[in-house]
């Protein structure tokens, strides 16, 4: 398995392949429930009982939490193959964000109880998924210390970069963003005001470092938009 440290290589499909004895991956599929969400449905929400694991066989999610009372930020993008619910596992078990559909959403549903016994009967499992939450914690760490750090247009470009590693581009057009996240929702996860977000995708544009048609986002110069969020503050 690679070892590369970017979570969204990390899916619990694969892990589950991977490191589970087939006595295990046979009761996993035979307790697994395939839901269908609608866009804008909770899949989960802050505070509920964390009951489930979620796995994206298919979709877009968007995890929100509130940090400052009555302020939620998108901390993260979720696609296929990734899992959800995992920071509700612990000696208090709940949910500590809120899952959305960003799109008609498939999702394999896993009790809590079988995933977290599947963590104890399988060491290997165990082992690479703690590494898989060990990398997601520190990517929600980064992501909070860069909203405090950096300036608005970084934090923009570092939004538009996750929605591009995530969701990946157009099948037809290696240039368009497969799924283009809301003008509202790029600022809910940059930190930022929707005013802010406007002007900064219209400069950005004017740059040659994105084009925009409709609401659709196009990233023209990729390495652009590495330097801008490299860029002094």
């Amino acid at each position: 398995m690679s070892q590369e440290p970017a979570s969204h290589l990390v899916h619990l499909n694969d892990l589950i392949e991977q490191y589970c004895a087939p006595e295990w991956k046979e009761l996993l599929r035979e307790r697994n429930t395939q839901v269908t969400f609608r866009k804008g449905e909770h899949i989960f929400t802050d505070s509920q009982v964390a009951d489930r694991m979620y796995m994206i066989q298919h979709g877009r999610v968007k995890v929100v939490a509130s940090y400052v009372k009555g302020v939620e930020r998108i901390i993260r993008l979720a696609g296929d193959g990734e899992v959800l619910g995992h920071r509700g596992i612990g000696s208090e078990p709940i949910y500590t964000a809120t899952a959305i559909a960003l799109s008609e959403t498939q999702v394999n549903i896993i009790p809590m109880q079988l995933f977290l016994s599947t963590l104890k009967a399988n060491n290997l499992f165990c082992y690479h998924f703690l590494l898989f939450f060990a990398e997601e914690l520190r990517a929600l760490d980064q992501h909070m210390r860069d909203l405090m750090n950096l300036d608005v247009a970084q934090r923009i470009a570092k939004v538009l970069k996750m929605n591009m590693v995530t969701f990946g581009f157009d099948t037809t057009n290696k240039k368009k963003l497969a799924f283009t996240l809301s003008r509202k929702d790029i600022a809910s996860a940059a930190g930022t005001t929707y005013e802010s977000v406007i002007r900064t995708l219209a400069e950005f544009q004017r740059q040659g470092i994105i084009d925009m048609v409709g609401k659709e986002i196009r990233i023209l110069k990729k390495r652009e938009l590495e330097r801008v969020m490299k860029a002094s503050a």
